[in-house]
């Protein structure tokens, strides 16, 4: 009686402390976000890319990391992003953003975000302006 009584007051006390609060697709996003505008090699952003994006970089010669990881800070030169709408999906989530482009014009896009491992990673992005 004493074991049961006891089992039933942890169980209680456990339940009543709150779950850490898992990120949202939002938030990993904007993690990464401000993680690829600090970064000075790709390295730094492979633990926010996804396992064939990864996979990928790592079969390109270490020579040519950095110019391809030029071409791509080059090429996404978006500021103010915001994400209007995120929706979950079966494999992660699909996000539709916002931001402004280098020549000071609107741009939308589309990220999409999957789940590995039970973590989020960015599988791709593609914009317009």
């Amino acid at each position: 009686m004493r074991y049961a009584l006891g089992a039933l007051i942890a169980a209680f006390v456990l339940s009543a402390i709150p779950a850490t609060a898992q990120k949202t697709a939002t938030q990993f996003y904007m993690d990464y976000q401000a993680a690829f505008a600090k970064a000075k090699t790709i390295d730094e952003i492979l633990p926010f890319m996804a396992k064939e994006n990864v996979d990928q970089v790592k079969s390109t010669p270490a020579a040519e990391r950095a110019k391809m990881f030029g071409m791509i800070k080059m090429m996404n030169d978006y500021t103010n992003v915001k994400v209007v709408k995120e929706t979950k999906t079966a494999t992660g989530y699909t996000l539709d953003v916002s931001a402004t482009n280098s020549e000071k014009k609107p741009a939308k896009g589309t990220v999409e975000i999957v789940t590995e491992g039970g973590a989020m990673k960015l599988k791709g992005e593609s914009w317009k302006s």
